[in-house]
């Protein structure tokens, strides 16, 4: 059995930076961004506090929100160290590090450290009680990343299922993070449909629910696995669009309808509506996603490469707009050689990241022989 993994390092903060840092990664500008957060460090002095590790926290979200976890890395370990020594191990800020770090495990491969530092935090986080509800959500959600990446996605899905109930109870002071559980819950759940097979069990269990967020009470199998059927995958994938509209809903009302957010929910139910057989549907869509992240974000932004590889891939199957494709594969190829510049060095985190651009170019070449053989 297999999910494939669509983990990606969530990151969390404690203290809101500066309004204008703020707004500047708010619009996708994080290179903007860096220079001021890089001198917040600096003015929080070299003594340890808490301020201090706040700021290296915040710089190391925008790091690694460039694609440089690598340099992300020593300021996460950083704030780390600092709670650690001041506050003790079972500190909720002390959890969140933590759990910053299994996401920086995870995408470096490392899954077995990246499972054992993701469970220490969602414990530590379970333990501190009501005060932590936030902070654990957002634990939960990067533990349940990493058990996908592992190819546990049905204990993956109850930790998203779980993040996003506790959300939902916290009402409106919550509603920008529900959003983000919805979206993490829905993409999920387009991933499992996308499988051959779940753990013997779950298929009852899923399919005696009767919304998205009802309760959900895993059934114990006997063992083994049991196959995804037509009806199964699309309960999943029924499930994973509404789950997808409801964060496109409340992204839409918070933030409103060109945030880089919104198109990013855009996509996601485009992709299930894709998987629906909807393409009319899910064509509408990815170009609504797409004209956003046109104009909202900075070339080489690597939401806007797949904003145009997903548009592309869907309409190259039929031939008579493969020209209107091809153009789309090159504008997410150029932005795609673009994004490395965001790299300091050819490292793992560049390498893996070209690689998952492989379609892209070899979309664009089978749209170029469309052509060449239709004349």
């Amino acid at each position: 059995m297999a999910f494939a993994p669509a983990l990606a390092l969530l990151l969390v903060t404690q203290s809101a930076p500066p309004d204008a840092t703020r707004a500047l990664e708010d619009a996708g500008r994080y290179r903007e961004a860096e220079p001021i957060l890089r001198r917040a460090v600096g003015d929080a002095g070299r003594r340890p506090s808490d301020a201090l590790a706040d700021a290296a926290e915040r710089l190391a979200d925008n790091l690694a929100k460039q694609a440089r976890p690598r340099e992300a890395e020593p300021f996460y370990r950083r704030a780390f160290e600092i709670r650690l020594a001041r506050h003790g191990a079972a500190h909720p800020a002390v959890a969140r590090s933590l759990s910053q770090l299994a996401g920086l495990a995870a995408d470096a491969g490392r899954l077995d450290e990246a499972e054992a530092l993701s469970a220490r935090a969602v414990a530590i986080l379970t333990a501190a009680g009501p005060d932590a509800r936030l902070d654990l959500t957002r634990a939960q959600g990067n533990r349940a990343g990493v058990l996908a990446a592992m190819g546990r996605g049905e204990d993956a899905y109850a930790l998203y299922r779980e993040a996003a109930a506790t959300l939902q109870r916290l009402g409106p002071e919550a509603e920008a993070e529900f959003a983000v559980a919805l979206n993490n819950l829905g993409s999920h759940l387009v991933r499992m449909a996308g499988a051959t097979s779940v753990q013997a069990g779950f298929r009852r269990s899923f399919t005696l629910r009767q919304a998205v967020l009802s309760p959900f009470l895993p059934m114990a199998g006997a063992g083994g696995v049991e196959p995804v059927d037509a009806m199964l995958r699309r309960r999943l994938l029924f499930d994973a669009a509404m789950a997808l509209r409801m964060a496109l809903g409340i992204r839409v009302r918070l933030l409103g309808e060109m945030h880089p957010d919104t198109a990013n929910s855009l996509n996601g139910l485009a992709a299930a509506e894709r998987a629906l057989g909807r393409r009319d549907a899910a064509e509408g869509l990815y170009r609504r996603a797409l004209s956003i992240k046109l104009a909202m974000l900075p070339a080489g932004d690597r939401d806007r490469v797949i904003g145009a590889w997903s548009l592309a891939s869907l309409i190259v199957e039929d031939g008579a707009r493969a020209g209107e494709a091809r153009a789309l594969y090159r504008t997410a190829a150029t932005e795609a050689l673009a994004a490395q510049g965001r790299h300091a060095d050819y490292d793992r985190a560049a390498s893996a990241e070209l690689r998952s651009f492989a379609p892209i170019f070899t979309g664009q070449v089978r749209a170029s022989w469309t052509l060449a053989t239709a004349r």
